[in-house]
């Protein structure tokens, strides 16, 4: 942003986008006036800022990674606050010497500056006082910024305190990247690249277990400072392109969607990459777009809106994957009790159905089932039906249904690991056997197989038997 800024804040602008700029850093493309506008070739320098935001976006995802895996994602949002009153004393450096203090060189030291002294105060309070890390972060934030913020109204109180370009740095200006911005953020953007992947085993025991790290041998102080300057490096580009104050967020939402996505940190690294990247060029694209569009602002609300279709869609963590996943264990939770109910009433009449041999069981009466497990009729045809559809249950269709030979076998299944759970409770747990009962109906659907052979081991320590135990209750 050195040159592009420089043009940007002499009000030479960027001569070859569409119209004038917007506020905030927007860049004007074709307005929503004559239908769909043509996006398909933009002009040069508008092609440089997808570039330039594009790279900006996949570095802040990846070196997100790490930073939250540190649990330092905070750490980007303390060194943009404490940049700011570094932007306003590079401005009257420059004005001391000689310049009219919109030279962004002066600016961007001074944000440098600033931003490695509040890094270096959190890690020193953290370090050599008893404050845990979040107060050390709101401590350094806050005086920091309201520092800034001091310093930023005298700003306004010099001749040239309006033609500052102060405004660029708080809210991005991606309107001033030409060529050359996008040759040095490419540098920027590789060197932290290959920083990070090269010192990617190095830093992911840093993250994962810091005090193993340092009990090894490793130089965790000088890992951390090494991810610590990187970090400093992209808030100092960023500030110019997303702006101070949103530059935190580039480099804390990619990699929270990502998480969503997987826990194996190469992919994290990957799905964090490019939705920072993706982030980057739609947000330039939609102030292209969209006149008087913040640039910095439309890649934010593109990296929010990617990470609440993440928490929505994603596997395992995603919100619609959960439901699914509830509602299904519910389901199967339904079956099982229904297979166990009528079992357990067959076994009541001793007319329990064999494991080997039989082929189909004794009928059952609905109302029988719908009252040993206190369930309502319309519930227990839902279910019956469910299991008629699997091919477990027959319906006779005189209100009685039987138990097929995949369905003997699930029910023999649910009865005994719910017996096996019994046994289990009634060796380690004081509980009547009432409570042991609904114990073991709580926990039995959660069982894998390695569970259940722990089970079964006890069983065959106390000499039950495996196939199926007793029940430790009288069987209603």
């Amino acid at each position: 942003m050195i040159f592009g800024l420089a043009d940007t804040f002499c009000s030479h602008g960027m001569h070859a986008t569409h119209g004038s700029h917007g506020s905030h850093g927007s860049y004007r493309g074709p307005i929503f006036a004559a239908g769909l506008p043509d996006i398909a070739w933009l002009d040069y320098n508008t092609a440089w800022v997808v570039v330039g935001c594009a790279m900006l976006g996949g570095v802040c995802g990846l070196l997100g990674v790490f930073l939250m895996l540190r649990k330092r994602s905070l750490i980007a949002d303390a060194i943009c606050h404490a940049s700011l009153p570094g932007i306003a004393i590079g401005f009257f450096a420059s004005l001391a010497v000689g310049g009219s203090g919109r030279d962004p060189v002066w600016l961007l030291v001074g944000a440098a500056i600033s931003g490695t002294l509040g890094a270096l105060s959190v890690m020193g309070l953290r370090h050599w006082t008893s404050l845990k890390e979040d107060a050390a972060l709101g401590i350094v934030l806050s005086v920091f910024f309201a520092f800034g913020m001091a310093l930023l109204s005298l700003v306004q109180q010099t001749e040239s305190g309006n033609a500052a370009g102060i405004e660029g740095f708080l809210y991005g200006n991606t309107a001033g990247i030409i060529a050359q911005d996008a040759f040095w953020i490419a540098i920027l953007c590789g060197s932290v690249t290959l920083i990070l992947l090269l010192l990617r085993k190095e830093m992911q025991l840093l993250c994962f277990d810091s005090s193993y790290a340092a009990s090894q041998g490793w130089p965790t102080l000088a890992m951390d400072l090494i991810l610590m300057a990187c970090t400093l490096w992209v808030v100092t580009v960023g500030t110019s392109i997303v702006g101070v104050l949103l530059i935190v967020a580039m480099i804390v939402i990619p990699p929270a969607a990502a998480r969503l996505w997987s826990d194996r940190l190469h992919w994290n690294l990957l799905i964090s990459t490019i939705i920072g990247i993706a982030s980057g060029v739609i947000g330039a694209m939609s102030s292209w777009l969209i006149e008087d569009l913040p640039s910095g602002a439309a890649m934010v609300l593109t990296a929010a809106a990617l990470f609440s279709i993440s928490l929505l869609l994603a596997n395992r963590r995603g919100i619609l994957w959960q439901w699914t996943e509830q509602w299904r264990m519910q389901r199967q939770i339904q079956e099982e009790h229904v297979l166990r109910g009528m079992f357990e009433w067959l076994e009541q009449e001793n007319l329990a159905p064999s494991l080997h041999g039989s082929v189909r069981s004794q009928p059952v009466s609905k109302n029988k089932i719908a009252s040993s497990l206190g369930w309502d009729s319309r519930t227990i045809e839902q279910v019956l039906r469910r299991l008629v559809r699997f091919g477990w249950v027959h319906d006779r269709g005189d209100q009685t249904v039987t138990l097929s030979v995949s369905g003997i076998q699930q029910s023999h299944r649910a009865v005994r690991r719910h017996r096996l759970l019994e046994l289990y409770f009634s060796r380690w747990a004081d509980l009547s056997p009432d409570a042991i009962d609904r114990c073991a109906d709580y926990t039995e659907h959660a069982l894998d197989d390695e569970l259940l052979a722990r089970l079964e081991r006890d069983a065959m320590e106390l000499g039950n038997r495996v196939d199926l135990p007793p029940s430790i209750h009288p069987v209603r």
